[in-house]
């Protein structure tokens, strides 16, 4: 079994920070004629990195796979966009 190491200073990763298991990608859509396929789950280990303390899942899925068909646009919600507004001001 490979050992994991930190996604940013390569130092092994060895302490849990939460496991929750597996979940399926966040804001993805089923169609319902595809609702009879198996939707697939991802785990979510996250581990603490002792070095430079970096909290990361030791498992991802590429951003291709993930925003593929990503219905959200920021710049639609009128309420976001506010927000952002105020932040900056």
């Amino acid at each position: 079994m490979e050992q994991k190491k930190c996604r940013f200073c390569h130092s092994l990763l060895t302490n849990t920070f939460l496991d929750l298991g597996v979940s399926p990608l966040a804001n993805s859509f089923v169609a319902p004629e595809s609702s009879y396929k198996m939707e697939p789950f991802y785990p979510l280990h996250t581990f603490v990195c002792n070095s430079c303390l970096l909290v990361q899942l030791d498992e991802f899925e590429s951003p291709q796979n993930i925003f593929h068909n990503y219905l959200y646009f920021s710049s639609y919600s009128s309420s976001w966009l506010l927000h952002a507004k105020q932040y900056v001001e």
